[in-house]
């Protein structure tokens, strides 16, 4: 037990210490944050489980920066979750050095359906938790407010087709989802939305960290 315990500890800072020398290397290392360099050079030990998460769900927006370098042909759909198994450190040094960036525009559109998506996400959670009325001052309800958003994306083409006038998640209307299936979908869409919003310029001097991502 002991051994395997010291084998893994060992894997671990072995891999650490390479990222490590590759980020100074590229002259990344000095970019970092104070947070994200403490994560690098803490024990696999040491690190918090919050950490842990964190770090797991950056397949998020690094599967978004790498669409719009032209590394990934597509951004996955919004009930997708990224596989933080696929972003292999070597492979994406080699795809980022033939990287171009896409248009503007095609970025632009993306940070609007991550925002949209987004957006979605807190309504439904707002209106589930009654933190919101169900209707708006002038009486329109928010179940129309939905639709005509609806309505609106599919004739943009931010997604193929709606679910029961509202939008498609997991083969079913977003209104019919569970809690945990809420909280899932709203972590993809937050950490997007904060990708292509640090993209767009979004972020207070280039502050990962102080992305903004209000709907």
């Amino acid at each position: 037990m002991e051994g395997e315990r010291a084998k893994l500890v060992s894997g671990f800072e072995e891999t650490f210490a390479k990222q490590r020398k590759n980020l100074t290397g590229d002259g990344l290392w000095a970019d970092m944050e104070d947070a994200e360099q403490a994560f690098m050079n803490t024990g696999i030990f040491e690190t918090t489980m919050r950490q842990r998460v964190d770090a797991s769900w950056l397949a998020e927006p690094i599967m978004c920066l790498l669409w719009a370098l032209v590394c990934r042909d597509q951004v996955l759909p919004y009930d997708q979750q990224s596989d933080p198994k696929s972003n292999n450190a070597n492979q994406l040094r080699e795809e980022i050095k033939k990287a171009v960036l896409r248009p503007q525009a095609e970025i632009d559109k993306q940070r609007d359906v991550a925002e949209l998506w987004h957006w979605r996400c807190r309504t439904h959670m707002l209106l589930t938790t009654k933190k919101i009325p169900d209707a708006l001052p002038n009486g329109t309800p928010m179940s129309e407010i939905i639709r005509m958003t609806t309505d609106k994306a599919v004739e943009e083409g931010l997604f193929p087709q709606s679910i029961g006038s509202d939008f498609p998640v997991f083969g079913k209307p977003f209104r019919e989802i569970s809690e945990e299936e809420l909280g899932l979908l709203t972590s993809i869409a937050m950490e997007r939305h904060k990708a292509f919003n640090w993209l767009c310029g979004y972020a207070p001097e280039n502050r990962w960290s102080e992305t903004p991502t209000d709907t």
